[in-house]
């Protein structure tokens, strides 16, 4: 941005919070991840000149864990903890809000962050707050809500917050209070055009090196792991997706130079060996993922990097599966969804099954590691559309795949299924809503969202095709249990399953206090 304002600006002293991170107890993989998000955001308003602090509730924390309710454990710091390393004097307090499962436990900070902070101004941000702005305000007592992609915006909000005469109804991208406590929600702010303009993440004041040293990250251990993004939006309209709302379906890749410029700065400053690619769908374009390769190679450049979210197969035919493999891709995930081309059909999800798998089997024979995501549970799904989908697990598995997550469908805020599901009064944003949503990630509890099959059996049918999955595949490739096992021991992991193990292991090692701590 331009800051020739800068020097006349009165500039603000602000805090980020990256709230500690909620997890029910009985999932394998607690996803120790860098908030590559609000790092961007402490990177716009730093280039701004402001103070900014930023305070990540995971990772001053790691080996902590906090009994929250029932089933779940809320791990780093305690939300005093949080409060008690913010200075009485900043100015401006913002709060990331990622997912809707954790909102629960973001509302009860930002109570209390309102009563021991009341002259700061309040922001929350993130994917739960965009799609339910006026809810967030009402349940949460912020000033402000930043809506979508929000550089731009929360560097508008703060500047205009600054001065003398303060108009939030000016102010693209934000929910407010207004005059008379209605919760005004203005027109969203455009999508940045160059993303190769936006400041870098602001990695300097996060702990950063905390998640370097342990080798935690998005993706699969390989070492000293740094986020990064590549591209930002998602062209599809997939209807359990909150995407389209969030980032919008305009999507742009950053020019292939500058990234790896990005890539070549965390190898020199922060050692980095292995990079986890954040992007809803980072190949798209073969012509791009093309050029990317090559240029790693022109460049001799030396590491390796995953695409633990999830792409499209489309563009990764058996020349640009060599080319990853050869740039240094060792992992990346495929989303196929479901098996069921009807079902297929009704969540939009524009993929063709048969070229997946092509795909899919030219990946794993030029050395990548694959992992699936299946999602069972739709609305109207039926047990004839879950064979299909155990049909194709098996085919999957068969064809080479190294692991399988097979997920509940959980209606979130900001998607099409969610509008529609809410409309015919099939949900309520209630408490027991949010207990529900764990069983996306949560194999003992499953919630089943199609009116045909119970959640018991949906429950059972997850533990059935994950099963069925990898006796298929070792059966097919024996030696890969041995390889998980001796992998695991050494301390290093090539696949998700790995980490997996890895991770439960961690877990019984940890340190647990009692919700009173909270």
């Amino acid at each position: 941005p331009d800051n020739g304002h800068m020097s006349t600006m009165p500039l603000m002293k602000i805090c980020l919070i990256r709230p500690p991170i909620l997890c029910p107890k009985s999932h394998p993989i607690v996803q120790m991840t860098p908030p590559i998000g609000l790092a961007y955001i402490a990177g716009a308003l730093h280039a701004e000149g402001h103070n900014v602090t930023v305070i990540d509730g995971l990772a001053e924390s790691f080996d902590t864990r906090h009994a929250w309710g029932d089933d779940c454990y809320l791990y780093g710091l305690s939300l005093d903890e949080v409060m008690s390393r913010i200075d009485d004097n900043t100015d401006v307090i913002g709060i990331s809000a990622a997912f809707t499962f954790e909102w629960p436990m973001c509302r009860d900070l930002i109570v209390q962050l309102r009563d021991r902070f009341p002259a700061a101004y309040l922001i929350g941000g993130g994917e739960h707050i965009t799609a339910l702005p006026e809810m967030s305000m009402r349940e949460a007592p912020m000033d402000a809500a930043v809506m979508g992609e929000g550089e731009e915006t929360i560097v508008n909000l703060v500047r205009a917050r600054s001065l003398p005469e303060f108009d939030p109804a000016a102010i693209e991208g934000i929910a407010y209070t207004g005059p008379d406590g209605d919760i005004i929600v203005n027109p969203r702010h455009n999508r940045i055009r160059n993303i190769d303009d936006i400041p870098r993440p602001a990695w300097g004041l996060l702990p950063i090196q905390e998640y370097l040293n342990r080798g935690y990250g998005f993706g699969v251990t390989r070492g000293r792991s740094m986020p990064v993004i590549a591209s930002r939006g998602c062209p599809y309209q997939c209807t359990f997706c909150s995407n389209p709302l969030m980032w919008t379906t305009r999507w742009v890749a950053r020019d292939v130079d500058t990234l790896l410029d990005e890539l070549q700065h965390y190898k020199t400053v922060y050692g980095a060996e292995n990079f986890d690619f954040y992007d809803l769908t980072a190949i798209v374009k073969k012509d791009w993922i093309v050029k990317f390769c090559s240029k790693v190679k022109e460049r001799g450049m030396s590491f390796t990097w995953q695409l633990p979210s999830g792409t499209r197969s489309e563009a990764i035919d058996d020349e640009v599966a060599r080319l990853l493999y050869e740039s240094g891709c060792r992992n990346l995930s495929y989303a196929p969804e479901s098996g069921s081309a009807s079902v297929l059909t009704r969540i939009k999800k524009k993929i063709k099954l048969d070229g997946m798998l092509a795909s899919l089997r030219g990946s794993v024979q030029a050395g990548v590691n694959v992992k699936i995501n299946l999602m069972f549970g739709f609305p109207g799904e039926t047990y004839g559309e879950i064979a299909q989908s155990f049909s194709f697990i098996c085919k999957m598995a068969w064809a080479g795949g190294h692991d399988l997550s097979i997920w509940a469908f959980s209606p979130y805020p900001g998607s099409e299924l969610f509008d529609e599901l809410y409309s015919q009064g099939k949900l309520r944003m209630d408490e027991a809503y949010y207990d529900d949503l764990r069983s996306y990630s949560d194999m003992s509890r499953t919630k089943s969202f199609s009116e045909n099959i119970p959640s018991s059996t949906l429950k059972k049918l997850r533990w059935a095709g994950t099963v069925l999955f990898y006796v298929v595949s070792w059966l097919r490739r024996p030696w890969r249990p041995f390889i998980m096992v001796r992998n695991v021991l050494r301390g290093t992991h090539e696949s998700r399953s790995e980490l997996a193990l890895a991770s439960i292991i961690r877990r019984f090692k940890m340190t647990t206090k009692p919700r009173g701590a909270l």
